[in-house]
């Protein structure tokens, strides 16, 4: 072929390439033109009342860009002002008019909404009220709207249109130190950062049929770069890898990750982003000020820019969007950069969906294939039989065709369920039902427990999946449905719940392809709209559990029908169901003529009904682990109440107040005439053919056993309900009478500001203790009578002046706040007034249940051989919890090569002094016990080959005492306290103390010796994940101590021991880290054993080298790993994550009349695995020129 032909030909086709280029970019453009806008979003942060450039041209420029958009909006992202707004009149003018000056006026020409949000600067002393009095000013001066109000974490608003959320984020409430803010969230539904987060997944889910906008000043993601100390985890919580914000972040992100359309918008970081992980946009426009932050480069479809600017979002009606990044730096705004977000989403008429009129009415299927249940013996002596040959069996479902349902019911969103897939369904009356499949989803499970980082794509066709799922089986998937009559007997409203084969259908819409062809249940949803429906008792409302308590908080003309609720939870003890927590139950309301409402359950779920929980796995769990313990396997009776009850606890505490027993009694009776023999016979009847087995007519049984057995179970948990009782006043002013009585009895009465009263009388014999609220507004506390045998009573006043009236003190201790005005009428009254948020502020949740758990203690070294032990440690709870009540460990352990027992006790006794907890510390070694010894210096002798391991070890018998006030908070922990201690060294005549080189025969040493001292531990620690792969972080700690002979020896010396390790990530993923330990230890005095020298050598400093290799006065080391993440694994049993490290250790010991100049050192690597982010097994080998080491570890050492 001709060069000239060639030519011809490559510039036809670069012209055609040309010439197609412009088509597409031209019908790009046409049909960007075409689509509908919903809505165009303008964002910046960071104004701080600046009035002069470049924060007034980035406004300007956004105000210009508007005038062309006709449905805009304009968010200020935060730090509107520098310094908050001033919390006295006086000095806000200046603010005011700054405010008005800087933003205000620049704004005024906006063509759309404008939004104010809060960022850090406006939390000063007291933010939340004065972010409450900007809002005011703001909002009556111009048109802005200030959001979130009140101080409060979140607002929601669709800004007028159909398929756009707005979810305004007050980050920094999240960051905050609560104690430094007086009545923080007294205003706000939200009391709790559980309760955000639970509200938040709530948003998400119900707004998941629209493009949500997450508005938060704090990024979730950022290409910022770190200067080294933030890098590291930095020392504020404003610091992006602190603690306190990646559990921000990384939970904000990982709920975000498992719906459909979410964009982050933040502004934090003083800059330019467009940054996208785990499915989730982060859109980052904080750079309207003169002080911008440095990005790193971005890659793969990212972008930032440390430029003056702002961000433009446009939502169009289909749901598509697409972000621009402007920056004004040369005056007028220059488009940086353009990115689609989302396309355009599929509508109905797209979707293919089969026919499925020819199938038949009914069909057979199951839950669970053969070869899901097919398990070997030896798996099921393990794991249990629980009910998986059922979920296996095959059942006649009928088929469900929802075109012939009334209504033209359809589906329109997934359910949020943390196990259960779902569909939402509705008709053309706006009823909706829910058709669940039967078939739970082990990933969704294990991301609800994975909270900060995103699993769920990894988690499939895993080992891990594969258990969860067989985990299901422990629950009976038919005989829950037996109770739909069983409940109709019982007049229990519930949801009728009926099994149905779902096939793929038009009905079903876009959701054909994840959903359908199943067995399904279908019910009607408990909510409002089906207010009306018989089987939820034709109500005037249907309401949450956390509006009923927020209603019957309110006011005491809201009340709950007590003994209708009793009869449900009687019932929930009779079919072992555990699973009650707060969003298993609905609220039908009722208006009466009085002007009250009373307030009947609805049944939610039935899941967990009927369970069998099996294996020696399960029971071993149940001893070790608390989250277990409520795993009750049903039968004839309820083994533990407090347990089979945990999650329904508080929810009983807030509602069941004036029943007696015989009320109780009542219910029981009740159900035991309705529940006949017959009733349930014929109830189970009712299910498929094929799932009438023997394990059926054992639930049966079990059912009519514990139906007689109702009384019993019943009294034990009446007991133990009213062991601790929780009264709560209202918003309003309440007066509390208290009369102490003869005999122990203690009467309380409360009236209210509308006239309602609350009396009951409880009995020391019953009651051990009572915790009163008085909430909002001021309150009186008057307690009178003379009595004995006392309640104890704390009793919290809340907000405002509340007023403490204790004739009779005994046993009654007020708590309040220290900086507001209180008033004791009797100085002699109990108090503790301190500014603790969760002290003083009510949580339905606050009272956790004491617990004892037990687990086993395993571990393998050179020097100690295999070890075993047992670890039982025993936590209770109360009101002031630093983090608990009381805190108690005992741990006892055998060492396989010396025969020696260890034993350790260790106790905290919270808030002995505010803030400052008592501890006790003890240990116990038997005469076994050894530790080693090599001669004293950094030069002494030892050949492996010459000598066995057992020569260097020491057999010491010793036991000490260490009582200590130990002070905590997030980072910062102090021990003080003094130390007892004895200590005796066997002279055995062979091995090190018989070389009288090292050890004379006649030392002091093999003589008991008492000691006495004082030590004081300071630790500085940011990092968590102990038996993780620790990716950034930072800890230091220092011991001082002096320690003293109380017997006829000498000795006396003081000892310095100062740590530092630093995580630092080499790879902002953190999957190349550099982490390094420096350790130091110190003797200043000559008088000590060599047990207290200061040694080196082992896991803690020369890993190369046996436990106590080199004794002195003095020891320095360096530890150093280069760890590096290799590669990410999806493999059959959980997402690996596979690492190798390569380490290096250096160090040596200083005395007296020791010239050598050696520095010891070892050298190694290790190879890690780590699972789901939270726990690595990491095993290594490490040398030194005397021996070689095989170290395994959970996590690593620093």
């Amino acid at each position: 072929m001709s060069h000239k032909y060639t030519t011809t030909l490559n510039l036809f086709f670069s012209k055609f390439s040309v010439f197609t280029f412009l088509l597409f970019i031209l019908a790009q453009t046409s049909f960007a033109q075409n689509k509908e806008v919903e809505q165009v979003f303008y964002f910046t942060g960071n104004t701080e009342l600046k009035t002069s450039n470049p924060t007034q041209q980035v406004l300007k420029s956004i105000s210009e860009l508007s005038q062309n958009d006709d449905k805009a909006t304009f968010v200020a992202l935060g730090n509107i002002t520098k310094d908050g707004y001033p919390p006295k009149k006086k000095d806000r003018k200046k603010v005011e008019e700054l405010l008005q000056q800087s933003i205000m006026q620049p704004l005024a020409n906006f063509n759309g909404n404008i939004i104010f949000m809060p960022g850090r600067n406006e939390w000063n002393k007291n933010g939340h009220e004065n972010i409450d009095d900007m809002e005011s000013f703001i909002q009556d001066n111009s048109k802005v709207k200030f959001w979130p109000n009140d101080g409060c974490p979140r607002e929601l608003d669709d800004l007028d249109t159909e398929n756009i959320e707005f979810l305004m984020i007050d980050s920094q409430w999240f960051l905050e130190d609560w104690d430094n803010h007086l009545y923080l969230n007294n205003k706000c539904d939200i009391k709790t950062r559980d309760d955000f987060i639970a509200k938040f997944k709530d948003d998400l889910k119900d707004e998941q049929n629209k493009t949500v906008v997450v508005a938060v000043y704090h990024s979730v993601l950022s290409l910022s770069r770190q200067n080294f100390l933030e890098a590291i985890g930095g020392v504020s919580a404003q610091d992006f890898y602190s603690t306190q914000r990646q559990k921000y972040a990384g939970t904000l992100e990982t709920l975000a990750s498992q719906f459909p359309d979410v964009i982050f918008v933040s502004a934090s970081d003083k800059n330019l982003q467009y940054v996208f992980d785990d499915g989730i946009p982060q859109i980052i426009s904080g750079a309207a000020t003169d002080k911008l932050d440095n990005v790193r480069k971005a890659k793969d479809g990212q972008f930032a820019s440390k430029s003056n600017g702002f961000a433009r979002l446009t939502v169009y009606k289909d749901r598509s969007s697409k972000v621009e990044f402007f920056t004004t730096d040369a005056g007028s705004p220059e488009k940086l950069f353009e990115k689609k977000i989302r396309r355009q989403q599929p509508k109905q008429g797209e979707i293919s969906y089969p026919d499925i009129s020819a199938m038949g009415s009914t069909t057979k299927a199951s839950i669970y294939t053969k070869e899901e249940t097919d398990k070997s013996s030896l798996y099921k002596f393990f794991w249990g039989n629980h009910y998986r040959d059922v979920y296996s069996k095959e059942i006649e479902a009928p088929v469900l065709d929802l075109s012939t349902l009334p209504g033209n019911v359809h589906a329109i969103s997934e359910g949020g369920g943390n196990q259960s897939r779902s569909l939402r369904l509705i008709d053309d009356e706006k009823h909706e039902y829910t058709a669940r499949e039967l078939r739970k989803s082990a990933v969704r499970f294990i991301q609800s427990k994975i909270t900060d980082h995103y699993v769920r794509d990894f988690m499939q066709n895993t080992i891990a999946e594969e258990i969860v799922q067989d985990f299901y089986t422990t629950a009976q998937p038919y005989a829950p449905f037996a109770l739909n009559p069983i409940f109709d007997s019982l007049d229990i409203y519930n949801a009728q719940p009926k099994i149905y084969y779902l096939p793929k259908q038009k009905q079903l819409g876009i959701f054909n392809e994840d959903y359908g062809d199943k067995l399904y249940m279908l019910e009607a949803h408990a909510g409002d709209e089906n207010q009306s429906f018989e089987r939820f008792g034709d109500a005037d409302d249907i309401i949450s559990t956390k509006d009923l308590l927020a209603e019957i908080q309110d006011s005491k003309k809201h009340k709950v029908d007590e003994s209708n609720f009793l009869k449900v939870r009687l019932m929930d003890f009779a079919v072992g169901d555990y699973d009650r927590h707060y969003d298993q139950w609905r609220w039908s309301a009722y208006e009466q003529e009085d002007g009250t409402t009373t307030y009947k359950t609805i049944r939610r779920d039935r899941d967990q009904a009927f369970p069998k929980y099996d294996g020696l796995i399960l029971s071993l769990l149940k001893v070790a682990m608390i989250d277990f313990r409520s795993m009750e396997k049903y039968d004839e009776d309820v083994n533990n109440v407090k347990w089979l009850s945990r999650y329904a606890y508080p929810l009983d505490q807030a509602i069941i107040k004036n029943l007696t027993w015989e009320d109780w009694e009542e219910q029981v009776e009740f159900i035991q005439q309705k529940l006949t023999d017959e009733t349930i016979e014929v109830a189970f009847k009712t299910l498929p053919e094929a799932t009438q087995d023997e394990s059926m007519a054992s639930i049966q049984e079990n059912l009519k056993t514990r139906r007689d057995n109702l009384k019993s179970i019943a009294r034990r948990y009446y007991d133990y309900l009213m062991s601790h009782q929780i009264i709560l006043g209202t918003e309003d002013k309440d007066d509390f009478l208290i009369t102490r009585q003869p005999n122990g009895k203690t009467t309380i009465k409360l009236t209210t500001e509308e006239g309602e009263s609350f009396e009951r009388t409880y009995d020391k014999e019953l009651t051990k203790e009572i915790w009163i609220y008085g909430m909002d507004d001021e309150d009186t506390f008057k307690i009178v009578g003379d009595g004995d045998h006392y309640i104890p009573l704390k009793i919290l006043g809340g907000e405002n002046n509340d007023v403490y009236d204790f004739e009779n003190t005994r046993a009654a201790k007020a708590y309040d706040y220290k900086s507001k005005k209180n008033t004791f009428v009797n100085s002699g009254s109990r108090k503790w007034l301190v500014d603790s948020y969760d002290i003083n502020t009510y949580n339905d949740a606050s009272r956790k249940l004491d617990a004892f758990s037990t687990l086993p203690v395993l571990g393998y070294n050179q020097d100690t051989g295999f070890s075993a032990g047992l670890s039982g440690t025993y936590t209770t709870y109360g009101l002031a919890n630093n983090p608990f009540l009381t805190q108690q460990t005992l741990m006892a352990k055998y060492y396989a090569a010396t025969h020696g027992v260890e034993l350790k006790y260790s106790g905290e006794f919270a808030n002995a002094f505010y803030n400052w907890n008592f501890g006790l510390d003890a240990r116990y070694t038997t005469p076994n016990y050894a530790i080693n010894y090599f001669g004293t210096g950094n030069h002494t002798d030892y050949d492996r080959d010459q000598v066995d391991l057992d020569f260097n070890r020491v057999r010491i018998s010793q036991w000490s005492v260490k009582p200590s006030l130990i002070y905590r908070n997030d980072r910062v922990s102090l021990r003080l306290g003094p130390t007892v201690e004895s200590l005796n060294v066997e002279y055995s005549g062979d091995g090190v103390t018989g070389d009288t080189n090292i050890i004379d025969a006649g030392d002091d040493v093999f003589n008991t010796q008492y000691y006495a001292g004082a030590e004081a531990a300071f630790q500085y620690k940011n990092k968590s994940g102990e038996i993780a792969f620790i990716r950034r972080g930072f800890q230091f700690d220092l011991v001082a101590g002096y320690k003293t002979n109380i017997d006829e020896y000498n000795n006396e010396f003081t000892y310095l021991k100062p740590t530092l390790s630093i995580d630092y990530p080499l790879h902002p993923s953190g999957m190349a880290v550099l982490a390094t330990k420096i350790g130091a230890s110190m003797n200043f005095g000559d008088e000590y054993e060599f047990y207290h020298a200061a040694t080196l050598g082992g896991n803690n400093s020369l890993r190369g080298f046996r436990n106590e290799r080199f004794n002195g006065q003095t020891s320095f080391y360096q530890s150093t790993d280069l760890r590096v993440g290799i590669a990410q694994l999806k493999t059959n049993f959980i997402p690996l994550r596979l690492g190798v490290s390569a380490g290096f250790d250096y160090g040596r010991v200083w005395v007296d009349n020791d010239n050598s100049e050696q520095w010891h050192n070892s050298y190694g690597g290790s190879v890690f695995i780590n699972g789901f982010k939270a726990i690595t097994a990491n095993v290594g080998y490490y040398r030194s020129k005397e021996s070689d080491r095989v170290l395994f570890t959970l996590g690593f050492k620093f």
